[in-house]
């Protein structure tokens, strides 16, 4: 049968050809100015920008926001007009706080010449490392421009540092002497007795935690560490295999297969954190790369082998703002038996490292207190060749 609108189509298009093929080269120019005119009148302003204070986790508390550095999301930033507060907007996923700037859109927050003040509101256990907490810009007109207005000069970016700590719990059945140390100096000395948390302010380096009975070394990088229970079990080696759980979930989101990273998995998911617009936690959560590992639900899940391996550290925080303080106990096993039992406090803005350095385990069971889905980046281990 004969496709008579088809051959309408095809009629049409090969007469037009023809019709540029034979018009002289100065009509190709008329005619290309009709679709790209240049613009004459640049009066009119009739849209809307975003003026936005980019918020960075400066990992290496440098003060610039530079290689290495991450996007901070959900970080509330206040905004003044001539000293009374306006508006406060949080950080997207990619680090922004956006206001919306014009002079004809309605409702917008930065629409009146004057001068704004921009100030970032610091989470607990935060510092700014940039030094410009408040930014003052004065608001211009721009004629032409899209919203018709403007500053002099964009809101710098602002950089948040998470004061470094060494957490853990005294396990000994009796009061006991405890020293931490860096070289040869004494950092700190306490008495603590069985069950007792401690938590000590210390900058990035490497210590050293002795006692009479239990001696270990701590890495304190860029993020602050939680060892968990000090107790006499032996520990693994501080150097293992990093499963930092790129190259996998090619759309976005995967459940972990058996076999990755020579473990196996239960009930966790690896995901890429910015496939969501809401994921804050996983985005704060991301210590390497654009993938984490969560638990799925905010259930129980396990990694587990047939044959003993070594759980040295993990990076750890909670997916959700609402989850704020929310805990994660770490049941490890040999065979069947319980050997060991932390409990570790999470956070939605910042990572903690965990270092329990626990050797020979079969199995570990991971299960936050409240079913609030437990983010992990960078496991590092040590399995059988």
């Amino acid at each position: 049968m004969v496709n008579i609108p088809k051959i309408l189509f095809e009629t049409q298009r090969l007469l037009a050809l023809c019709f540029l093929l034979f018009l002289p080269n100065i009509a190709y120019s008329q005619s290309n100015h009709l679709f790209y005119p240049m613009r004459s009148d640049w009066a009119l302003s009739n849209g809307q920008t975003n003026l936005s204070v980019y918020v960075f986790n400066d990992l290496n508390a440098n003060g610039i926001y530079d290689l290495g550095d991450r996007s901070f999301a959900d970080i509330a930033v206040a905004m003044a007009f001539e000293g009374s507060t306006k508006a406060a907007i949080r950080s997207n996923l990619n680090g922004f706080a956006n206001f919306a700037a014009s002079t004809s859109a309605e409702g917008v927050p930065i629409s009146e010449l004057g001068r704004y003040d921009f100030m970032v509101l610091v989470p607990p256990g935060w510092y700014i490392s940039t030094e410009n907490t408040n930014q003052i810009r004065d608001l211009m007109l721009v004629k032409g421009s899209n919203p018709g207005v403007g500053f002099a000069r964009m809101l710098d970016p602002v950089g948040l540092v998470r004061h470094k700590f060494i957490r853990g719990t005294f396990a000994g059945d009796n009061t006991g002497l405890v020293q931490l140390m860096q070289g040869d100096a004494v950092i700190v000395t306490a008495n603590l007795t069985p069950g007792q948390q401690f938590l000590w302010p210390v900058q990035p380096g490497e210590y050293r935690l002795v006692s009479e009975t239990y001696s270990r070394d701590i890495l304190v990088g860029n993020f602050p560490v939680d060892i968990g229970n000090i107790d006499q079990i032996v520990l693994a080696d501080t150097i293992g295999q990093t499963i930092d759980f790129e190259n996998m979930a090619p759309t976005g989101l995967q459940k972990a297969p058996n076999g990755y990273g020579g473990l196996n998995w239960f009930n966790l998911n690896i995901l890429r954190a910015n496939s969501d617009g809401n994921n804050i936690g996983y985005i704060n959560g991301t210590t390497s790369g654009n993938h984490i590992l969560y638990s799925s639900s905010g259930h129980p899940a396990e990694i587990y082998l047939d044959q003993p391996f070594d759980f040295i550290s993990v990076n750890l925080s909670v997916a959700w703002p609402k989850a704020e303080g929310e805990e994660v106990v770490f049941e490890f096993y040999r065979e069947e038996t319980l050997i060991r039992r932390d409990s570790i406090g999470l956070s939605a803005y910042g990572v903690i490292a965990y270092q329990p350095r626990i050797a020979g385990i079969t199995r570990v069971r991971l299960a936050t207190k409240h079913n609030w889905q437990l983010v992990l980046d960078d496991l590092v281990v040590n399995t059988p060749d």
